[in-house]
């Protein structure tokens, strides 16, 4: 199972995906991590972005599709937060956003392949 955590110090999860630094890829196997992969975020629309002014220009481009290529190898993606537009996206290419409060990225991906991740269902922001 491949699970990529959205991250700003590649330590912990972060929350609006769009704007996060990078994403580790966690290959979880038998509840072990046996492979782990940095991904600086060169492939999202906000990154960078310093201010986010709650809705997107009229004829911005809402296509996610250099993120759901960078990540079409995971099953799941783990946040603390992100946008209706990236998770609708990224479901329609069978990759799972799954928000939660837990900080760390490591036992965040495990505690999902074992199930045990607490998930926080109000991650869904619907003003953009």
């Amino acid at each position: 199972m491949k699970i990529a955590v959205a991250t700003d110090d590649f330590s912990t999860v972060t929350g609006h995906i769009g704007r996060c630094r990078g994403f580790i890829i966690y290959e979880v196997d038998n509840d072990k991590i046996i492979n782990k992969v940095e991904k600086e975020n060169s492939f999202t629309n906000h990154h960078g972005e310093q201010h986010h002014h709650g809705h997107h220009e009229e004829n911005h481009n809402h296509s996610h599709s250099r993120l759901v290529n960078a990540l079409k190898d995971c099953s799941h993606l783990i946040c603390t937060a992100a946008g209706w537009r990236v998770v609708e996206d990224l479901k329609q290419n069978n990759i799972e956003v799954v928000f939660t409060n837990e900080s760390s990225a490591e036992l965040a991906a495990l505690k999902l392949s074992k199930g045990e991740l607490v998930i926080n269902e109000d991650g869904v922001c619907r003003t953009h």
